[in-house]
């Protein structure tokens, strides 16, 4: 479990997959996100490389988003695979992101967390960008949608680059990223 100072990144329960699939369906974010079956679900909840997480807010227990994370401990690397949340625009997205990166390099010893978007979801290449993550490239016209097909920004951020950026205190207690501890 992860905590920050609002939320709760723990994972899903196999009964709570219809939630976690309510928020991926949703209008609003399957149009940037990838979206499973349960079954698919169900079986990444076994998959040791796999973190499905439940996004929670501290407050109620209520599940305000969910990431889906994969892991490859031998190459060192945390991939952020897809992020949704049903509350927007309350700054769950930047919490949740500064701890998980913070995890990733403090508790795990990782070497990189990288991501992919799709170049027009603008709030989300803003979020990425401004975290510090690096733009390692496009992968123009990448992955066919029902809205086309679509090219991918691809972001990472090195354990090197997030030292320099701890150091200058973006990832500090008293960044915007807030007071958050890993339990």
């Amino acid at each position: 479990m992860i905590t920050t100072e609002r939320l709760i990144l723990e994972p899903y329960k196999p009964e709570e997959i219809p939630i976690l699939m309510e928020i991926e369906f949703d209008p609003e974010n399957s149009k940037f996100t990838w979206t499973n079956t349960a079954e698919e679900h169900e079986k990444e909840l076994s998959d040791p490389n796999v973190w499905t997480l439940a996004v929670r807010r501290k407050e109620d227990g209520y599940i305000v988003g969910n990431a889906i994370i994969d892991l490859d401990y031998e190459s060192e690397w945390m991939e952020l695979k897809r992020i949704a949340f049903r509350e927007k625009n309350q700054g769950y997205g930047r919490e949740m992101i500064t701890a998980l990166v913070k995890h990733a390099f403090e508790e795990m010893k990782l070497n990189k967390v990288w991501l992919e978007a799709y170049t027009d979801n603008v709030v989300g290449n803003h979020l990425y960008e401004s975290l510090g993550f690096h733009v390692d490239g496009v992968l123009r016209e990448h992955h066919k949608t029902e809205r086309g097909i679509l090219s991918q920004v691809q972001y990472s951020m090195l354990k090197g680059e997030y030292a320099d950026l701890k150091e200058k205190g973006k990832y500090s207690t008293t960044s915007l990223a807030k007071n958050y501890e890993t339990d």
